[in-house]
């Protein structure tokens, strides 16, 4: 058995993984179209939960992938220069190109074998696999060349973001909003490593236009981002990495989620909200359903396929649920200018509904009770 996976991200080298551990025999080839020592972006952070749920599948690699991570369950709220922290689920952080690397590491030990600097273009290029996974993001090739049966649904968000990197070290993962003239401005840091933070800048329409950043080349957007969260930056600097403004595009595939011998992962197949957190472990939790069915269907490909998407469709589409909560949630800051730090701290631990009241209040019981003294 041969099977083609087109993307070399966290879903497909872990789907690579996963597949070798149940049939050392198949052969798995894995497509990547940058050099393999590159990445762009920063820092990833999967919450304990994330793992937990991952750690079954290959609790010798997840345990690597969380050896040395940076874990609080701290979170920081500021609001127009007052802060509060609150204890949220436990998060792990670790730097996207190290997870890269050990991921890497594993599926070379487990026989996979690699290209990169490789594209796909055609499907006469998939011609000659028992299976082909498309694992190569949100703007997949290998959706865009079926997309009659997947039926993509594409839309952007309409918030702007530019991703940076800082070396001033958000400990607990804080976001941080500003009331400005020119809008409300938002900023989502976090430490992924020992001197390295994320340092995602949010920025609805109106704040993103009154601030003349469509005019701005990605230097001076930096430094006009590091002038504005320079209280929050505590003097440091932000870092650019291909950090470039950009609205979020958002995918759903509403056909069939195979053509023939041809599924999707990750990103390719559903998109969830920058603001969740949730790209990788949705990825990677793929990969877990799409060997769990090969094996249930005894790697006969077409029932696999049917038995992947039955038992994954469901739980996928409740994280994009959240994920559109999410959206709203942020996107509608320009019309209730956040005034109150323990308010908008409740809405948004509350924002998805995947969070229950009382267990947050349990953790926060002292912040809480001061909270509903004032209601």
């Amino acid at each position: 058995m041969k099977v083609l996976v087109v993307g070399g991200g966290p879903g497909g080298l872990f789907l690579g993984i996963l597949l070798k551990r149940a049939r050392p025999d198949i052969s798995v080839h894995i497509v990547e179209q940058n050099p393999a020592d590159a990445t762009y972006g920063w820092g990833i952070g999967l919450t304990e939960s994330a793992l937990d749920a991952l750690r079954p599948a290959a609790c010798d690699v997840i345990d690597d992938l969380s050896d040395g991570s940076d874990i609080t369950d701290e979170m920081g709220f500021i609001l127009d220069g007052k802060s509060m922290t609150v204890h949220a689920s436990s998060f792990y952080r670790i730097s996207r190109i190290l997870l890269l690397e050990k991921l890497q590491r594993w599926a070379r030990a487990a026989g996979v074998t690699f290209a990169h600097n490789e594209r796909v273009e055609t499907s006469d290029e998939l011609a000659g696999w028992d299976l082909v996974v498309g694992a190569d993001g949100v703007n997949s090739q290998v959706r865009e060349l079926f997309t009659e049966t997947f039926k993509p649904e594409i839309s952007y968000g309409n918030n702007w973001f530019a991703w940076y990197g800082t070396p001033r070290l958000f400990n607990a993962p804080s976001l941080i909003f500003m009331n400005r003239p020119e809008g409300v401005f938002v900023g989502h840091a976090s430490q992924y490593s020992p001197d390295r933070s994320n340092f995602l800048v949010e920025l609805s329409p109106q704040a993103y236009h009154n601030g003349n950043f469509d005019t701005l080349d990605e230097e001076a957007s930096r430094q006009r981002c590091e002038e504005i969260f320079s209280d929050s930056l505590q003097g440091d600097r932000l870092y650019t990495n291909k950090s470039l403004w950009f609205q979020p595009k958002f995918v759903r595939c509403a056909g069939s989620w195979s053509h023939d011998n041809v599924t999707l992962i990750g990103d390719a197949l559903h998109t969830v909200h920058p603001s969740l957190g949730s790209g990788t472990r949705l990825s990677m939790r793929d990969a877990v359903y799409l060997v769990d069915a090969l094996i249930a269907g005894g790697w006969d490909v077409p029932a696999a396929l049917r038995g992947y998407e039955e038992t994954r469709r469901h739980v996928a589409e409740s994280f994009q649920r959240a994920a559109v909560r999410s959206i709203g949630w942020y996107e509608s800051l320009e019309d209730r200018p956040p005034r109150d730090l323990a308010k908008l701290t409740l809405e948004y631990v509350m924002r998805t509904g995947r969070v229950r009241y009382e267990e947050f209040r349990r953790r926060n019981s002292e912040m809480m009770s001061a909270y509903e003294a004032l209601q």
